[in-house]
C-alpha cells in the first residue's frame, strides 16, 4: 500500500521554548487546541489529543526545537501503522515558525490531515498565544502628551516648597520649647531665699556631732598604766633572789 507525505507551516506568536513546553503539557495542550489531551510528557510516553481522536508516542525529544512522534487517528485502518509527525520550532524574533512533517500517512488521506493541522490546531493555536500579546490588527493606545520640563519643574517645586515648610515648621518647634523651659527654671530661684530659714537649724545639727561622745576612746588610753602593775611585781621578784 502506498503511503503518502505533507508538509504543513505557520507562524505562532510565542517563543520555541514557551511553545514547545505547551504542547507537552496536557493541559496547555488542551487550552491552545480546544481538544481534551492527556500527554506522558518523556520519551516513549503515550499521548491522546482531540477528545481520543489523535494517539500516538513520544520518540525524541529536542528542548525548543524539534519533538518527533508516532501519530495515528481512529481513521487508519486498523492494520496500518502508525505515521510520523515532525514538529521544527524555529525563532522568529519573539514567534515561532512552527514546522509539520507528516510522513507514512494512508493513501487518500494526506490532504484529510493537511487539514486538521490547520484547522485543529494552526488556527486555535494563534488565537491563544494572541491573548497573551497586543493586536497588531489595531492601533496603538493614544499616548498623552508629555508636558514642557519647565511646567514639570515648577510643579515639582510647588509639590516641594509645602513639603519643606513643615519640615521648617517641625524643626523651629523645638527651639520655642527650649526657650519656654529656662523661663520656667527662674521661677523656682526665688523660692529659694523663702528655705532661707532652714539652714540655721541645720547649724544646731553639728553641735550633736561635736559631742565629745568620741573621746571617750583617750579614756581607754588611761587604762595603759595599769599595766605598769606588772613593774611593782619585779621588785618583789628581785626579793626572792636574795
Amino acid at each position: 500500500m502506498k503511503k503518502e507525505a505533507l508538509r504543513v507551516s505557520t507562524t505562532i506568536p510565542a517563543a520555541p521554548t514557551t511553545l514547545y513546553l505547551a504542547w507537552l503539557n496536557a493541559e496547555q495542550h488542551s487550552a491552545m487546541t480546544g481538544g481534551v489531551a492527556k500527554i506522558d510528557s518523556q520519551v516513549g510516553g503515550k499521548f491522546t489529543a482531540w477528545n481520543g481522536y489523535i494517539t500516538g508516542k513520544l520518540v525524541i525529544l529536542d528542548l525548543g526545537r524539534r519533538i518527533v512522534m508516532s501519530w495515528r487517528t481512529t481513521d487508519f485502518p486498523r492494520d496500518d501503522p502508525d505515521s510520523r509527525v515532525e514538529l521544527h520550532l524555529e525563532a522568529l524574533g519573539g514567534s515561532t515558525r512552527l514546522t509539520v512533517l507528516h510522513t507514512d500517512i494512508p493513501e487518500g488521506q494526506s490532504e484529510k490531515y493537511r487539514e486538521t493541522w490547520n484547522e485543529k490546531y494552526f488556527t486555535p493555536m494563534r488565537t491563544f498565544f494572541s491573548k497573551y500579546l497586543p493586536d497588531p490588527r489595531q492601533p496603538p493606545p493614544p499616548r498623552r502628551p508629555i508636558p514642557p520640563e519647565d511646567e514639570e519643574e515648577e510643579e515639582e517645586e510647588q509639590e516641594e516648597a509645602p513639603k519643606k515648610k513643615g519640615k521648617l515648621a517641625a524643626k523651629a518647634a523645638p527651639p520655642a520649647k527650649a526657650v519656654a523651659k529656662p523661663a520656667a527654671k527662674p521661677a523656682p530661684a526665688p523660692a529659694k531665699p523663702k528655705s532661707a530659714p532652714p539652714p540655721p537649724k541645720s547649724a544646731k545639727a553639728p553641735p550633736p556631732k561635736a559631742k565629745p561622745a568620741s573621746k571617750p576612746a583617750p579614756k581607754k588610753a588611761a587604762a595603759k598604766p595599769a599595766a605598769k602593775k606588772p613593774a611593782a611585781k619585779k621588785p618583789a621578784a628581785k626579793g626572792k633572789k636574795k
